[in-house]
């Protein structure tokens, strides 16, 4: 089976990586070319969307919100100017379920398939096939690719029609960003109050609250490692995507109110870039407790 990736980031490429280590003929298409010279020896780069859809069997996306995905896909010289009928697209992005279902209408008119396939887990699970895969759409196509999706995820979860694995998907971030949030709350806390913040992490982890956070980014977050798996900038947009759902649906969601405006006034410091987890770093700055 020939792949075709669209969207080379972070995340884009570890999915390419992963699916050239299982023995699949890949090639991809990143908008930033220069972004990916660096692949060019492990998989097969083309110049144009139109060059990836002729030569795949299936496209595969990861691109980074709504207005990427649009564009990539129906947008002028998009996928769906050259798609095939009964052709899949496997969308890796994490969009609004709204934007998930309008882009589906549309590809109905061509009489292309799309699965919405929100992943839980960053690029070091990617590279190893450790993702959790969350699916939406076509329970056949699914169940016609679902080797395919394995080669990336360890689990599979089909959550129903396009919208409902985007759903699950914005909850989910929902809980990480505020589980983050708390952790960082708690060590702001202890540090005005002198108290060894190291104490605190290590009472997380030798309780029933202990996560593979807590356990990881907890410690990196005492020394102030912000190395990005997740970027602060897309968590704040994961945000802004709930934000959306709850403004269409009349839902009411005040811890999400008070984590979006937090994340949001990180984001516009200096911390976009870093890991969400240094949502600490603005908290110690707003408190100061740091420069």
């Amino acid at each position: 089976m020939k792949l075709g990736f669209i969207g080379l980031g972070k995340m884009g490429q570890a999915l390419a990586l992963r699916a050239v280590q299982s023995g699949y003929v890949v090639y991809g298409f990143n908008r930033t070319k220069s972004k990916v010279e660096h692949l060019r020896d492990r998989i097969d780069l083309m110049s144009s969307i139109s060059d990836v859809v002729e030569k795949s069997d299936v496209i595969l996306v990861s691109v980074t919100d709504d207005e990427a995905d649009e564009d990539v896909i129906l947008g002028n010289h998009g996928i769906s100017d050259y798609i095939k009928p009964n052709k899949l697209i496997i969308d890796f992005s994490t969009i609004s379920p709204i934007m998930s279902r309008y882009i589906n209408e549309k590809l109905k008119r061509k009489n292309a398939y799309r699965l919405e396939v929100p992943l839980i887990g960053g690029p070091d699970k990617a590279i190893r096939g450790d993702l959790i895969a969350l699916i939406g759409g076509d329970r056949t196509k699914y169940e016609e690719y679902s080797d395919l999706i394995k080669t990336f995820a360890h689990r599979t979860i089909y959550a129903g029609d396009i919208g409902d694995a985007l759903s699950l998907k914005l909850a989910f971030n929902l809980l990480v960003a505020g589980y983050a949030e708390l952790i960082a709350e708690g060590l702001t806390l202890v540090q005005k109050m002198k108290v060894d913040p190291r104490l605190f992490i290590y009472l997380i982890n030798a309780s029933g609250y202990k996560t593979e956070f807590s356990e990881v980014k907890g410690q990196k977050m005492l020394v102030s490692n912000y190395e990005p798996t997740f970027y602060l900038k897309h968590m704040k947009k994961d945000l802004g995507l709930v934000a959306k759902v709850a403004d269409k649906y009349n839902i009411h969601m005040p811890v999400h109110a008070a984590l979006w405006s937090t994340y949001t006034a990180a984001a516009e410091s200096d911390l976009a870039e870093e890991d969400y987890s240094a949502i600490l770093e603005y908290l110690l700055k707003i408190n100061k407790l740091k420069e």
